[in-house]
């Protein structure tokens, strides 16, 4: 493990779409349940996935759960699916780590809990908290990061961050931006005015 106070940490990348260039089948995030798709028609692959990317050196992966959320399990009627799902996204990541031998770090995903890019579609405030309180206190205590990740506006992001601050394990939040924009959110806020919210 690389030391963070002095190096860079490096993280894995994409999930969906490295399923995808390896042919395995990921409908479109608009309308599917997006990569969580391979949990259950291929987590070989995502299994795979995981340890070519601790092979090329990450220092962290992140679990496969970006897209199991009960919002977009609901697209196919398996919102009762959301722990098995998530269980089995957590189980690919820790026999990876444990397969490689190596030290990584395993982040767990707090994903936008509707379709990605989209703050027109981001959940009211008391949802949103139920929403990321039920997913920190499922994966929390089977990873090293919570990573609040890919959000799309300061409300989501303070929802996600308030839930896995909440535990003691260590938080990362990340958001996207508004195409070459490049310090604007999809929902026009400034990264500036973002940051201050949360």
């Amino acid at each position: 493990m690389r030391d963070t106070e002095t190096q860079p940490i490096l993280l894995d990348g994409a999930m969906g779409t490295e399923l995808q260039r390896r042919g395995v089948h990921v409908p479109s995030h608009i309308s599917s349940i997006w990569s969580a798709s391979a949990l259950l028609e291929d987590p070989e692959a995502v299994f795979r996935i995981h340890l070519d990317y601790i092979v090329a050196g990450a220092d962290v992966i992140t679990t496969n759960n970006y897209a199991v959320t009960r919002p977009l399990l609901a697209r196919r009627h398996m919102e009762d699916r959301f722990a098995e799902l998530t269980a089995t996204s957590l189980h690919l990541a820790h026999r990876a780590r444990e397969k490689s031998g190596c030290s990584v770090r395993i982040a767990g995903s707090l994903p936008p809990l509707e379709t990605s890019y989209r703050p027109g579609r981001v959940l009211d405030d008391e949802r949103l908290r139920d929403a990321y309180r039920e997913m920190v206190d499922t994966i929390a205590p089977h990873v090293d990061v919570l990573l609040c990740e890919t959000l799309s506006c300061a409300r989501e992001a303070r929802a996600a961050a308030e839930a896995a601050c909440a535990t003691q394990k260590p938080v990362w939040l990340s958001w996207t931006l508004q195409g070459n924009v490049p310090d604007r959110l999809p929902s026009g806020e400034t990264l500036e005015e973002a940051y201050r919210a949360v």
